[in-house]
Protein backbone atom coordinates (compact mmCIF):
# COMPACT_ATOMS: atom_id res chain seq x y z
CA UNK A 1 0.00 0.00 0.00
CA UNK A 2 3.22 1.87 -0.65
CA UNK A 3 2.17 5.53 -2.36
CA UNK A 4 -1.46 4.98 -1.14
CA UNK A 5 -3.44 8.13 0.79
CA UNK A 6 -4.37 7.61 3.90
CA UNK A 7 -8.14 7.62 2.53
CA UNK A 8 -7.18 5.27 -0.02
CA UNK A 9 -5.28 2.85 2.31
CA UNK A 10 -8.29 3.13 4.74
CA UNK A 11 -10.74 2.42 2.11
CA UNK A 12 -8.88 -0.58 1.21
CA UNK A 13 -8.85 -1.90 4.48
CA UNK A 14 -12.27 -1.22 4.89
CA UNK A 15 -13.74 -3.15 1.58
CA UNK A 16 -11.16 -5.64 2.71
CA UNK A 17 -12.77 -6.63 6.21
CA UNK A 18 -16.12 -5.86 4.14
CA UNK A 19 -15.25 -8.93 1.62
CA UNK A 20 -13.40 -10.97 4.42
CA UNK A 21 -16.87 -10.77 6.62
CA UNK A 22 -19.24 -11.88 3.43
CA UNK A 23 -16.53 -15.00 2.46
CA UNK A 24 -16.58 -15.96 6.09
CA UNK A 25 -20.62 -16.11 6.50
CA UNK A 26 -20.97 -17.19 3.20
CA UNK A 27 -18.92 -20.47 4.30
CA UNK A 28 -20.92 -20.80 7.49
CA UNK A 29 -23.77 -20.65 5.33
CA UNK A 30 -22.34 -23.03 3.39
CA UNK A 31 -21.34 -25.31 6.14
CA UNK A 32 -24.89 -24.96 7.54
CA UNK A 33 -26.84 -25.48 4.17
CA UNK A 34 -25.30 -28.72 3.00
CA UNK A 35 -25.78 -31.03 6.09
CA UNK A 36 -29.78 -29.99 5.68
CA UNK A 37 -29.65 -31.70 1.76
CA UNK A 38 -31.10 -35.10 2.42
CA UNK A 39 -28.45 -36.87 0.07
CA UNK A 40 -25.39 -34.97 1.79
CA UNK A 41 -22.96 -36.84 4.02
CA UNK A 42 -22.64 -34.36 6.20
CA UNK A 43 -26.48 -34.74 6.97
CA UNK A 44 -25.92 -37.16 10.01
CA UNK A 45 -23.54 -35.33 11.74
CA UNK A 46 -25.74 -31.94 11.83
CA UNK A 47 -29.06 -33.51 11.95
CA UNK A 48 -28.23 -36.67 13.91
CA UNK A 49 -26.69 -34.64 16.72
CA UNK A 50 -27.72 -30.86 16.81
CA UNK A 51 -31.48 -30.97 15.40
CA UNK A 52 -31.84 -34.59 17.18
CA UNK A 53 -31.77 -32.56 20.56
CA UNK A 54 -33.78 -29.56 19.08
CA UNK A 55 -36.51 -31.20 16.74
CA UNK A 56 -38.96 -28.28 15.95
CA UNK A 57 -39.60 -25.36 17.13
CA UNK A 58 -41.61 -26.18 20.14
CA UNK A 59 -38.46 -27.81 21.72
CA UNK A 60 -35.36 -25.47 20.76
CA UNK A 61 -34.84 -24.89 24.10
CA UNK A 62 -32.64 -26.39 27.20
CA UNK A 63 -30.80 -25.05 30.43
CA UNK A 64 -27.93 -26.22 29.18
CA UNK A 65 -26.93 -25.59 25.66
CA UNK A 66 -25.96 -28.98 23.76
CA UNK A 67 -24.33 -29.20 20.66
CA UNK A 68 -24.40 -32.29 19.95
CA UNK A 69 -22.20 -35.77 20.82
CA UNK A 70 -19.39 -37.87 19.61
CA UNK A 71 -20.08 -37.84 15.61
CA UNK A 72 -22.60 -35.99 15.74
CA UNK A 73 -20.95 -32.84 16.74
CA UNK A 74 -22.92 -29.96 15.13
CA UNK A 75 -20.13 -28.00 14.48
CA UNK A 76 -17.74 -30.55 12.34
CA UNK A 77 -19.68 -29.64 9.05
CA UNK A 78 -18.82 -26.26 9.02
CA UNK A 79 -15.40 -26.60 10.28
CA UNK A 80 -13.52 -27.76 6.47
CA UNK A 81 -15.27 -24.89 5.06
CA UNK A 82 -13.72 -22.18 7.28
CA UNK A 83 -10.84 -24.19 7.70
CA UNK A 84 -10.09 -24.08 3.63
CA UNK A 85 -10.90 -19.89 3.72
CA UNK A 86 -8.47 -19.58 6.72
CA UNK A 87 -5.70 -21.42 4.88
CA UNK A 88 -6.84 -19.49 1.35
CA UNK A 89 -6.41 -15.88 2.84
CA UNK A 90 -2.38 -17.16 3.33
CA UNK A 91 -2.14 -16.56 -0.35
CA UNK A 92 -2.10 -12.66 1.18
CA UNK A 93 0.74 -10.75 2.17
CA UNK A 94 1.52 -12.25 6.03
CA UNK A 95 -0.33 -9.18 7.87
CA UNK A 96 -3.39 -9.44 5.47
CA UNK A 97 -3.65 -13.04 6.16
CA UNK A 98 -3.30 -12.57 10.26
CA UNK A 99 -5.79 -10.00 10.45
CA UNK A 100 -8.29 -12.12 7.67
CA UNK A 101 -7.59 -15.04 9.95
CA UNK A 102 -8.88 -13.05 13.24
CA UNK A 103 -11.83 -11.59 11.44
CA UNK A 104 -13.11 -15.23 10.53
CA UNK A 105 -11.76 -16.48 13.79
CA UNK A 106 -14.17 -13.32 15.53
CA UNK A 107 -17.07 -13.86 13.01
CA UNK A 108 -17.53 -17.90 13.48
CA UNK A 109 -17.68 -17.64 17.47
CA UNK A 110 -19.62 -14.39 17.63
CA UNK A 111 -21.97 -16.40 15.29
CA UNK A 112 -21.09 -19.72 17.64
CA UNK A 113 -21.50 -18.07 20.94
CA UNK A 114 -25.28 -16.15 19.82
CA UNK A 115 -26.67 -19.49 18.58
CA UNK A 116 -25.58 -20.82 21.31
CA UNK A 117 -27.94 -18.62 23.36
CA UNK A 118 -31.21 -19.14 20.85
CA UNK A 119 -31.32 -22.32 22.38
CA UNK A 120 -30.84 -21.54 26.29
CA UNK A 121 -33.92 -21.23 28.27
CA UNK A 122 -33.04 -18.22 29.91
CA UNK A 123 -30.36 -15.74 27.78
CA UNK A 124 -29.25 -12.20 29.33
CA UNK A 125 -29.56 -11.61 25.48
CA UNK A 126 -33.10 -12.08 25.47
CA UNK A 127 -33.32 -8.29 26.95
CA UNK A 128 -32.93 -7.18 23.04
CA UNK A 129 -35.23 -7.17 20.35
CA UNK A 130 -33.01 -7.74 17.64
CA UNK A 131 -32.43 -11.06 19.59
CA UNK A 132 -35.77 -11.68 20.09
CA UNK A 133 -36.26 -11.45 16.54
CA UNK A 134 -33.16 -13.51 15.06
CA UNK A 135 -34.48 -16.52 18.18
CA UNK A 136 -37.71 -16.75 16.40
CA UNK A 137 -35.99 -16.46 12.69
CA UNK A 138 -34.00 -19.28 14.18
CA UNK A 139 -37.10 -21.49 15.41
CA UNK A 140 -38.66 -21.47 11.94
CA UNK A 141 -35.02 -23.45 10.61
CA UNK A 142 -35.98 -25.59 13.27
CA UNK A 143 -39.00 -26.93 11.78
CA UNK A 144 -38.08 -26.65 8.11
CA UNK A 145 -34.78 -25.95 5.82
CA UNK A 146 -34.53 -22.91 5.78
CA UNK A 147 -32.84 -19.87 7.68
CA UNK A 148 -29.47 -21.03 7.95
CA UNK A 149 -27.49 -17.85 9.53
CA UNK A 150 -27.65 -16.82 12.83
CA UNK A 151 -28.83 -12.96 12.64
CA UNK A 152 -27.49 -11.63 8.94
CA UNK A 153 -29.82 -13.29 6.46
CA UNK A 154 -27.77 -11.75 3.75
CA UNK A 155 -26.97 -15.45 2.28
CA UNK A 156 -30.44 -17.01 3.16
CA UNK A 157 -31.95 -13.65 0.92
CA UNK A 158 -29.45 -14.53 -1.96
CA UNK A 159 -29.92 -18.06 -1.64
CA UNK A 160 -33.62 -18.07 -1.25
CA UNK A 161 -33.50 -20.17 1.98
CA UNK A 162 -34.97 -17.30 4.21
CA UNK A 163 -38.57 -16.69 6.27
CA UNK A 164 -39.83 -14.19 7.97
CA UNK A 165 -41.49 -15.64 11.49
CA UNK A 166 -45.25 -14.82 11.77
CA UNK A 167 -46.18 -11.52 13.64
Amino acid sequence: MAGMSMIGQSLTVLAAGIAVYYLTTLMIWVGHYLPHRPSSRLRAFHIGGHHTLYPDSQHARSPRFLYGWGRHESLVPQLPWLIGLAAAFWILPARFARVATAELLLVAVVHSYVHTHFHLTTSWLARFAWFRRAQAVHDLHHDRDINFMVFDYFWDRVFSTFEEPAA
